[in-house]
């Protein structure tokens, strides 16, 4: 079921439009503006102006409304914004920035801005019950930081290939303009969003607090009310440099039948969103499921994965050669602690991956943000040798990995060697080159699950 509004967009497009106009000022010149015309008009309304017309004249080709005058004691004001009313003639007093400092830190927060660890996934699964209500598509998460953040294909197809898709969303109220980071250019050849279809979510939560004590439970997607989507074959796509919406005000904008708008376009609109995105997920089915989990590089669904991130989805793949790759999945909730999931004797065994690199006379890995790290069972810690091929991992309990330190230091590591944590570099390692490396690796894992 589509979710609801208690006003539709029509109805809060009038009262955005009628609160502009009561901010609007009355004009006092006419015609089209020039520099002493622009000067007269901040001056009449109480703007204390910098006479300084070559300042004005350089900003040419910009359009005159949009250029800047320097006003005293402050910062340079649009010429539009003094005569839409939203820049006053004197500036704020440090009481008033106060409050406007709180109120943007309120808003932030409300919007849950810096909480994104599962906003993609929330807005992946809300849009998915819209746009394909019946079921008709398989979908399941790609590891972190790929092409890709899930993989498509239609259940009743004989084709047993995948789609990637790239998902981007943000949180949006009112007539606030939303960023969904991306660009048209993301979805060209070699870039990072090349074949991907790119849905774009734009959504509200309704209770912040209850969506965040449900992470308690893990791989728990909170729920979100889906105000926007966008369906594009891919980001090249995109009618426009970048992916920056105001709210939709005219049924027939420059987006068309690529954005549906709950509670504003009509049924009929979300009828020919559905069938194109049944449509793409047939068309863009061209993968296999391992392609777009280890694939990279040049003409792959991942072009161009970070340093990184690569060495993390190298270790996922040595693991998924050694236990096979039908046993693991990755968590819904991406860029958390747990990477990727084993499932064991009927059993989910939850894994943080790291790439042991050399630390003084040992080894180590930086340990970095670890939200939700009391879901993760184990860290598996993979060695590499010159020429990249994992050859040795060590297992070690999340519980240690992450234990709060005595001693606060501003950049975590877990360390081992001869002489600290040894047992780490000799009891708990498995040499993935052995015959028996399968059954040495789940006997440790057995021993060490909680």
């Amino acid at each position: 079921m589509v979710a609801t509004q208690s006003k539709t967009r029509a109805d809060l497009n009038k009262e955005i439009k009628a609160r502009k106009q009561s901010r609007k000022v009355k004009r006092t010149t006419e015609g089209r503006y020039t520099y002493d015309k622009a000067v007269q008009e901040a001056e009449s309304h109480g703007f204390n102006v910098i006479r300084d017309e070559a300042a004005w004249n350089a900003q040419a080709p910009v359009r005159p409304s949009m250029r800047t005058l320097r006003i005293v004691d402050r910062n340079q004001i649009c010429l539009n914004s003094i005569m839409s009313g939203d820049a006053r003639p004197e500036a704020p007093s440090e009481e008033e920035k106060a409050a406007s400092n709180a109120k943007r830190s309120k808003s932030h927060k409300d919007r849950d801005l810096g909480q994104k660890n599962w906003h993609e996934a929330s807005g992946i699964r809300a849009a998915l019950r819209i746009l394909d209500p019946e079921g008709l598509v398989e979908t399941a998460p790609l590891p972190d930081s790929l092409g890709g953040d899930f993989q498509l294909r239609l259940k009743a197809s004989e084709n047993l290939l995948f789609a990637g898709g790239q998902a981007k969303t943000g949180t949006g109220s009112g007539d606030a303009r939303v960023n969904l980071h991306v660009k048209k250019k993301d979805g060209e050849a070699g870039e990072c969003y090349e074949g991907h279809i790119l849905l774009g979510v734009i959504y509200t939560i309704a209770d912040r607090d209850a969506a965040l004590k449900e992470m308690d439970t893990f791989d728990v997607v909170p729920e979100v009310v889906v105000e926007q989507i966008f369906l594009y074959q891919s980001a090249a796509d995109l009618p426009c440099t970048s992916l920056q919406p105001y709210p939709r005000r005219k049924k027939n904008d420059k987006y068309g039948d690529t954005l549906y708008v709950v509670g504003f376009d009509d049924d009929a609109r979300l009828c020919r969103m559905r069938e194109t995105f049944i449509r793409l997920v047939q068309e863009r089915a061209t993968w296999e499921s391992e392609q777009l989990w280890f694939a990279m590089g040049p003409s792959t669904p991942n072009t161009c994965v970070s340093e990184q991130h690569a060495s993390e989805v190298l270790n996922i793949k040595a693991l998924a050669e050694l236990v096979g790759f039908a046993a693991l999945r990755v968590p819904e909730r991406q860029n958390e602690t747990v990477d990727v999931i084993w499932r064991l004797n009927d059993d989910d065994v939850r894994i943080g991956v790291k790439t042991a690199s050399t630390q003084g006379k040992g080894f180590g890995f930086d340990l970095g943000k670890h939200p939700h790290d009391e879901h993760c069972h184990l860290v598996f810690a993979f060695y590499k040798n010159a020429n990249g091929k994992r050859t040795h991992v060590s297992v070690i309990s999340a519980g240690r990995v992450y234990a709060e330190r005595e001693v606060q230091v501003k950049h975590e590591a877990f360390c081992w060697s001869k002489t600290n944590n040894e047992d780490v570099l000799f009891e708990t390692m498995v040499d993935l080159t052995e015959p028996d490396a399968k059954d040495s690796l789940i006997a440790l894992v057995m021993s060490l699950m909680p």
